[in-house]
């Protein structure tokens, strides 16, 4: 199922935001305890039912919906009620186009029992509207009796994507059906968030949780809902591969909704290669960049220079984890703790920030450099899977050795209750008050 593009443009998008706030029609709350129908909790709660009691909602409201109406030209359009049942009739009038309502029940008792109230005739083409789309499961009902009644069925229209599995659900039931949002949760949580209206997490919880998530390997759609959920928890977000994919002017402040971002870029090139990437990345802010501490001392001065008056710290990268004792020897001629030692001398020669290494390496380093910020990959519980880490260590030995942030991925994104599973790290493994 391809994507369609959203029909507001980035302007438009908030200015809708802007007005969803001045008529009521959108709530929020920091800590995602507004309920929703599914029993879940969440953030932002958008309730376009609230128009019903001031016309010049239903207004904003109706002419919003025109964009895709008038884009699309269908013969009619399908209202799914009840959120969008008081602007029907208004964007009926202003586009010139009929609209039926599709009931999910018939009504029983009545002279009209059908589910569907007004008149369509097969072969027209058709384009249903509602507020917003979470799993889909609510668009099945009215998109079956659709096919049912042979109409042509054009993109589900809908102001705002949850983002919250209804690409899986319509696979699921075998439902061919197009989304076409005017914009995202995401976007909204954006607007919010950068206008100073929501706090994207605690202040105090974000200064004690050391953890930093791996994201690596997974989608844009695929972090999204683990992103809204780990917001809260003050996390630093690392992510490398899908920088690449999204690029930098977009992922980068569009992760920063959800917490500090660390652009594991592990840059190795020449110096001016280096100061290039620096300074695309230094309109953006993100708490921390990597580098290879192989690329040399002059490589990583260039890269702190060229972010000089920011507050992103440059992270060397010593060995790495993956890497075990015989592969050292291969490729430096050394063991990975003497490799270390000449990587983590060179970056503080050059004025680096802060050294990544192993659980191996940080008791030593920590002692030598009393000041860098110390960042541990290859960090596992007790027990966990160590994945394609070679060396390795416990949350608890990592923070005791010294490190200041441990890397951990897999353990947390692939638990059944992710923040469930951060919150015990932090109390029980290193023991941190929250």
């Amino acid at each position: 199922m391809n994507k369609l593009e959203h029909w507001l443009t980035l302007g438009e998008k908030a200015s809708i935001c802007e007005k969803l706030l001045r008529y009521n029609l959108l709530k929020w709350d920091n800590i995602r305890q507004l309920p929703l129908k599914s029993g879940g909790k969440t953030d932002i709660y958008i309730n376009l039912r609230n128009a019903r009691s001031k016309p010049e909602a239903l207004m904003f409201l109706a002419q919003t919906f025109m964009n895709p109406i008038m884009r699309l030209q269908p013969n009619r359009f399908v209202e799914i009620p009840d959120s969008v049942s008081c602007l029907a009739g208004p964007l009926s009038i202003m586009t010139n186009t009929p609209y039926i309502t599709i009931r999910e029940e018939a009504k029983p008792g009545r002279v009209a029992t059908a589910k569907t109230i007004g008149d369509c005739h097969p072969g027209e083409q058709v384009v249903m509207i509602d507020d917003v789309i979470t799993d889909g499961a609510s668009k099945i009902i009215p998109y079956r009796e659709c096919v049912t009644m042979g109409l042509d069925v054009l993109p589900l229209v809908v102001l705002v994507d949850r983002q919250q599995g209804w690409r899986a659900k319509f696979q699921e039931k075998n439902i061919s059906l197009k989304v076409w949002p005017g914009m995202t949760l995401h976007d909204v949580r954006r607007y919010l968030i950068e206008n100073g209206l929501m706090q994207r997490c605690d202040p105090a919880m974000e200064e004690k949780n050391p953890v930093i998530v791996a994201l690596d390997g997974k989608d844009w759609d695929d972090i999204l809902p683990l992103l809204d959920i780990l917001r809260t928890t003050g996390c630093i977000f690392k992510v490398n591969d899908l920088l690449f994919a999204e690029g930098i002017n977009n992922l980068v402040p569009d992760l920063q909704v959800y917490g500090r971002v660390m652009a594991d870029i592990k840059g190795h090139d020449i110096k001016n290669t280096l100061e290039n990437i620096a300074k695309r990345i230094l309109p953006h802010n993100p708490w921390a960049i990597t580098v290879h501490g192989s690329g040399g001392k002059e490589m990583i001065e260039a890269t702190v220079k060229a972010l000089n008056g920011s507050k992103t710290k440059v992270l060397v990268v010593t060995v790495l984890t993956s890497i075990n004792q015989a592969t050292c020897e291969e490729i430096y001629i050394r063991l990975p703790i003497e490799e270390v030692r000449v990587l983590a001398r060179i970056a503080n020669d050059a004025g680096a920030h802060g050294l990544v290494c192993s659980p191996e390496e940080v008791g030593e380093l920590r002692e030598k450099y009393p000041n860098m910020t110390i960042v541990t990959p290859g960090v596992r519980s007790p027990g966990a899977d160590a994945g394609d880490q070679k060396r390795i260590g416990t949350p608890a030995a990592a923070k005791e050795a010294g490190a200041n942030h441990l890397v951990m991925g897999r353990q947390i994104l692939g638990a059944a209750d992710p923040v469930g599973e951060m919150l015990r790290v932090i109390r029980d493994e290193l023991n941190i008050q929250i």
